[in-house]
């Protein structure tokens, strides 16, 4: 997948998604959503995943993408329950992936993990915002 300028929504709608998933236990009143764990938004955002079989791909495999999608936000989410500071290599990593991976003509896997990371970096970012200021 190669885009001829920078997309929006590849970088936008996987960080919107997990900044809001983020943001669930901190608004929602359900027993299920515990304040300060960011577990049930991770689920919540394994759950909406799916809907990137509606992306405007092209004639790149959405199944390859979708794929990629989940091993992006697990290789970037597992490691978290064992290092605190996981986040920031995940959202290092998710930037600077932002800043040329259009550029380039990678596999819809690839860009899957992108995009599976940059969900999981709003997450991470929505979870600090949700606990300092919700």
């Amino acid at each position: 997948m190669k885009w001829d300028e920078p997309p929006l929504w590849p970088v936008a709608v996987p960080s919107m998604a997990g900044f809001a998933a983020a943001c669930l236990p901190y608004l929602a009143d359900d027993p299920r959503f515990i304040e300060g764990s960011l577990l049930a938004s991770f689920l919540v955002l394994l759950a909406l995943s799916p809907t990137i079989l509606r992306a405007p791909v092209g004639n790149a495999s959405r199944l390859e993408l979708l794929v990629g999608t989940w091993v992006g936000m697990l290789l970037c989410f597992l490691p978290q329950l064992i290092f605190f500071v996981w986040f920031i290599p995940v959202v290092l990593f998710w930037v600077a992936q932002s800043t040329y991976i259009w550029k380039r003509n990678y596999p819809p896997f690839r860009i899957g993990i992108w995009l599976g990371s940059g969900a999981v970096s709003g997450l991470f970012t929505g979870g600090i915002f949700a606990h300092f200021f919700l």
